[in-house]
């Protein structure tokens, strides 16, 4: 008989993205980023333990992460190193910025059988500064973490950002390229695309996506690709298994080759005004600035 851990509670997934937001701090002269971008995954029989109450969860995540900036802020007036969860907070250590736009957290099953009963994973994201002196771009820090009981492993990767940060759900659209509309398992959702380039599907546990939908495992974890050229026009493509279809029309799809990897399908002009249908399981409103 296979013995399985506990499911994690509440507390368990509060201490585990408290914890990735102090391991994950970026320190200015004047200030210090933490991720604002919390995607966090358990495996669908523990997700059931807690399903009901999703909503709720997020929110007191979304409070107990501003309350938890507030006090170390607080300590940082004293001097001396101090213990924080497991860093080490100094009196020349610059405030934590608490984002403007407020967090983005999300709770959601691993439908892809990554995590194991009582394991938790957490995709986070921190958009990152250029370094202007030495003539850099902007990155977007995502970092994979998989933890379980006082265990974590993490990986950490930069991704160059085209422009602009990643957005939040309802965030407002000033400044944005288009205005994403759509609705699922959670409900009604706007996204401001505010870079030049974003991936739109369920996310993973291993798989980071600018737009997530909760919804049937018919939405691959990476589904759809659209970008933007210089010109203002849009381009979309498909990167799923089951398929997408711009105003009723089929995107040319993508294909396996002989090595089981799967290459996206070739990109098609998106009008600037489009319904996208993502495998007849969610459908987005696309809608480009004017």
């Amino acid at each position: 008989m296979t013995e399985h851990r506990k499911a994690p509670s509440g507390r368990d997934i509060w201490m585990a993205v408290r914890e990735e937001l102090q391991l994950n701090l970026y320190e200015l002269p004047y200030s210090t980023l933490c991720p604002t971008v919390y995607h966090v995954y358990l495996h669908p029989e523990d997700f059931r333990t807690v399903e009901g109450i999703v909503p709720r969860l997020v929110a007191e995540l979304d409070q107990a992460l501003t309350a938890d900036i507030a006090r170390i802020n607080r300590r940082l007036t004293g001097t001396g190193r101090r213990v924080v969860g497991r860093i080490f907070q100094r009196d020349d250590m610059a405030p934590i910025d608490v984002p403007s736009a407020g967090w983005e957290i999300s709770v959601t099953a691993d439908q892809d059988g990554e995590l194991a009963r009582g394991h938790l994973g957490i995709l986070s994201s921190l958009a990152m500064p250029a370094p202007v002196a030495y003539g850099g771009t902007p990155t977007t820090r995502i970092v994979r973490s998989v933890v379980s009981g006082g265990h974590r492993t993490s990986t950490t990767t930069d991704v160059p950002q085209v422009t602009g940060t990643t957005p939040q759900a309802g965030a407002a659209d000033r400044g944005a390229r288009a205005r994403l509309v759509y609705e699922d398992d959670q409900g009604r959702h706007e996204f401001a695309m505010q870079k030049d380039s974003l991936v739109v599907g369920r996310g993973g546990s291993a798989a980071w996506v600018d737009v997530q939908v909760v919804t049937t495992a018919k939405v691959s974890r990476e589904h759809v690709r659209i970008r933007r050229e210089p010109s203002g026009r849009f381009l979309i493509q498909d990167v799923s298994l089951w398929g997408t279809s711009v105003n009723g029309e089929p995107l040319p799809p993508a294909a396996k080759t002989a090595e089981g990897v799967l290459q996206p399908g070739a990109e098609r002009e998106l009008p600037p005004r489009a319904r996208i249908d993502l495998a007849d399981a969610v459908v987005i409103q696309f809608e480009a600035a004017q």
